[in-house]
């Protein structure tokens, strides 16, 4: 198993999208109204795409492209902020995962509503979680009724993505709903099911904070295994409740694709939030069901609170190992954001 020591600072230079117009898509150069949360710019958060391939945008999609035809072209962005696209309807039970990815076709260098197919072929793929039933929505920037609406599309998962057609100028987000295993441990039913409003299948708590040591499942997201070493420490962890926030940290180039969302840790000494704990006050590790037929690795970021200002600098990884379909690593002596990421 390949493990990663290194920590990445990989600056580059940001253009992100203001938002996602309905007339039309609003590109713009400035990042002060992003609350950009590092000093950095984020890698590749806009790209241009004129040939064949599939291309990473952000670490938070893949954009799978093939021409067939001359005289195409598709400009790729993270939707940060996500303000106007919370503003669309969305009438489905999923849980929208926002920012999404807005992608705007070209066709002879003049923005096209909806591509032709005789041009090629366009697929959008997100990070396929293997706790989550995911689902590909989208929104038109120019929908033909006037009024846009969250859409879903057909989703196939491949590989460890979910995926789905992407022939409309638009705003594409997964959207998730949970899978629980019925019975608990020690079962033998297996029944996998979807947790719903109605159902009586509950996946763990997803904010918990803990004091003594043991392993701790979080929301079915991540699991936390802790062993303190001195008293009057507390952790605190929750499932991080605005995706935006960590798609608009920067990510190294060509390192795969997140898996959001991901999981916040708390340190706390005396009932009081601390940034830092040391090996000697204890131990902590953290898990995520590893991303099938991808590396797993998990990345974090520093972030004492859930405030965009908070999180700093850039998503770095930390060394992972996977074994029995669980990937994990030791959690750094900070508070902050924790997410596997598969390539």
């Amino acid at each position: 198993m390949k493990k990663y020591l290194k920590f990445l600072a990989v600056p580059g230079f940001v253009i992100a999208i203001l938002g996602a117009a309905w007339n039309a898509p609003v590109w713009a150069s400035s990042t002060d109204s992003l609350s950009q949360p590092s000093a950095d710019f984020q890698p590749l958060s806009e790209i241009t795409i004129t040939e064949s391939g599939s291309y990473t945008v952000g670490g938070l999609c893949q954009l799978n492209v093939v021409y067939t035809h001359t005289g195409a072209s598709v400009k790729a962005a993270i939707d940060v902020p996500a303000s106007e696209s919370r503003k669309v309807p969305y009438s489905y039970d999923d849980e929208l995962y926002l920012a999404g990815c807005h992608i705007v076709h070209y066709t002879k260098g003049e923005v096209t509503p909806e591509i032709s197919p005789a041009y090629g072929s366009w697929e959008v793929c997100f990070g396929d979680r293997p706790d989550m039933q995911l689902t590909v929505y989208y929104y038109a920037d120019q929908p033909e009724s006037g009024s846009a609406v969250w859409l879903p599309l057909t989703t196939t998962l491949k590989d460890g993505f979910a995926c789905a057609p992407a022939n409309f100028s638009g705003v594409y987000a997964p959207g998730g709903r949970r899978i629980t295993t019925a019975g608990g441990p020690g079962s033998d039913d297996g029944v996998v099911t979807t947790d719903t409003a109605g159902g009586t299948v509950r996946p763990p708590s997803a904010d918990l904070t803990v004091t003594e040591s043991g392993a701790y499942a979080v929301g079915g997201v991540c699991t936390m295994i802790v062993d303190y070493k001195v008293p009057n420490l507390a952790t605190g962890i929750h499932v991080e409740g605005n995706v935006e926030i960590s798609a608009n940290v920067p990510y190294p180039d060509n390192e795969g694709l997140l898996y959001l969302p991901g999981c916040h840790v708390f340190h706390y000494k005396e009932s009081k939030l601390v940034t830092d704990v040391t090996p000697d006050e204890g131990d902590w590790k953290i898990c995520f069901a590893a991303i099938p037929n991808k590396e797993t690795t998990i990345y974090f970021y520093y972030a004492n609170d859930d405030a965009p200002k908070s999180a700093k600098p850039d998503w770095a990884p930390l060394e992972t190992t996977v074994e029995n379909g669980m990937a994990c690593a030791p959690l750094t002596d900070h508070t902050g954001v924790y997410a596997p990421t598969g390539k």
